[in-house]
């Protein structure tokens, strides 16, 4: 691994890149920090994602995330914030960015208060777990993520028949563009589409990064 890059996450040390070629399940369960930026996150005008397995941001590199949030339950600093009237658990960190996205959204329902159902029942911000039929834990663990309203949402996982898997949708561009704006991702931009639930990930966003 001579000439590899390295970063330092609390006190352990990381490869940028491991030297592995991976499936891409393997990189799902096995990943280093280059595999997180593998398949490009591209925002904008909302398309049917039909190019198997692209999903930008499934790949997460868990010890990225022990540093930056917490490695157990019990280190998550999670604060109460209200978003929308709704008292959500958020990671400390990231509850500035989850106040702007909610101000965004705000100005959103007085404009178009018929987007109001989308934004109902609101779920999935902390609750330490891992991802359902995997070992993988979820992105929730660390209080960076949030659920809308799952009557108004599509998961493959769901979908009958799961496979082929099929594409599908009816989260608005505008609150898609809201939590964008803010650095979150949104899982209606994945192949095996989860379309309820955005997490925060500035770094996929950010083109310097890429």
């Amino acid at each position: 691994m001579e000439g590899t890059w390295h970063y330092k996450l609390g006190a352990a040390t990381y490869p940028w890149d491991d030297g592995k070629t991976k499936s891409f399940e393997q990189m799902l369960e096995s990943p280093d920090l280059e595999d997180t930026f593998s398949i490009p996150y591209v925002s904008g005008p909302i398309q049917p994602v039909t190019r198997e397995n692209e999903d930008p941001g499934r790949i997460r590199f868990d010890p990225l995330f022990h540093a930056a949030y917490g490695d157990s339950e019990a280190k998550v600093d999670v604060v109460g914030i209200d978003f929308l009237g709704q008292t959500l658990k958020v990671h400390r960190a990231v509850a500035p960015a989850f106040t702007r996205v909610a101000k965004r959204l705000d100005a959103v329902l007085k404009r178009e208060p018929s987007l109001r159902p989308y934004l109902r029942g609101l779920g999935g911000t902390f609750v330490w777990r891992k991802i359902a039929h995997t070992q993988r834990q979820s992105a929730h663990s660390y209080g960076v993520s949030i659920d809308v309203n799952v009557k108004r949402s599509h998961y493959w996982e769901w979908a009958k028949p799961k496979e082929p898997v099929r594409w599908a949708n009816q989260i608005p561009q505008v609150l898609v563009d809201a939590f964008e704006a803010e650095g979150f991702i949104w899982g209606g931009r994945w192949y095996h589409y989860d379309t309820m639930h955005f997490e925060y990930r500035p770094e996929l966003l950010d083109p310097t990064c890429r």
